[in-house]
């Protein structure tokens, strides 16, 4: 009886091949089609914002300069928790993984359209962007992992496809939606993707691998990367208002100065 692992599955973990065997030589695609719809749904969060500015700053009153912070916010969590994805991975394995990071962008999502003040949707955005730093580095392991080496070029390029084709269509997307609807559509829009492609990892991504080596997490670099991050973006947004030899600018300055020395 002819076997339905891949031909080459030297490179493969025993849970992999198991799920090859079930779902024979088509399960590298579902596994891809399951984590694109994941990261589709994270990648154009990042773009599709931009567009509901007009009417955010006029609902709330806010100005430019508390504005930029939805998408600073959210690039700068995004950029602190990729450092996190081995460790998660490693922790609780690829499935869980990444559920537990679409669920987290899922329900940042829902803060994010609920929130009745700019400071909630802010950190609706800061969660939001949390969750994509993991859910985008999971989606390259994960087909790393179930595509052998000569195949993982091709594989990488429909992850480019739809990292690169996704913020395209951010603004479009949201326009339409708030023509339609309203700015807090571009959170919502998102939540069937993010319940379909958790639904299908929760079938087709592979268990956590006991065997593999847990890894210590820094907790302590990290954190403080986090401090440099936030203290360096919010000198850099409030110097031109507050003045940039305040003594409140100047703090910020001085702590991502030190935190970053610290961290490296």
């Amino acid at each position: 009886m002819p076997s339905n692992s891949p031909a080459d599955s030297s490179h493969l973990e025993p849970a992999v091949q198991a799920l090859f065997v079930q779902y024979g030589a088509i399960y590298k695609w579902l596994v891809t089609g399951t984590v694109m719809i994941g990261t589709l749904s994270t990648v154009l969060s990042i773009t599709m914002i931009s567009v509901a500015f007009p009417d955010i700053m006029g609902q709330f009153g806010i100005g430019q300069d508390h504005a930029q912070w939805l998408v600073t916010g959210f690039l700068a969590a995004m950029t602190a928790t990729m450092l996190l994805t081995a460790w998660l991975e490693q922790t609780l394995g690829v499935r869980k993984a990444f559920i537990f990071s679409l669920l987290l962008f899922a329900g940042a999502s829902v803060i994010s359209g609920l929130s009745p003040s700019e400071d909630v949707l802010i950190l609706g955005r800061i969660l939001q962007g949390a969750a994509a730093g993991t859910v985008q580095p999971l989606t390259m392991l994960t087909m790393f992992k179930i595509f052998p080496p000569n195949e993982r070029g091709r594989a990488m390029g429909f992850f480019g496809m739809g990292v690169v084709l996704a913020p395209a269509l951010g603004p479009t997307v949201g326009g339409l939606l708030i023509d339609a609807f309203s700015w807090r559509a571009v959170f919502y829009v998102v939540l069937p993707f993010c319940s379909l492609s958790i639904m299908l990892a929760s079938i087709f991504l592979p268990p956590q691998d006991k065997t593999s080596r847990k890894v210590n997490f820094d907790w302590t670099g990290f954190t403080l990367l986090c401090l440099f991050l936030g203290c360096i973006l919010t000198a850099l947004s409030n110097g031109q208002s507050k003045g940039w030899t305040s003594n409140w600018i100047l703090f910020f300055f001085v702590v991502s100065a030190i935190t970053s020395i610290a961290f490296l």
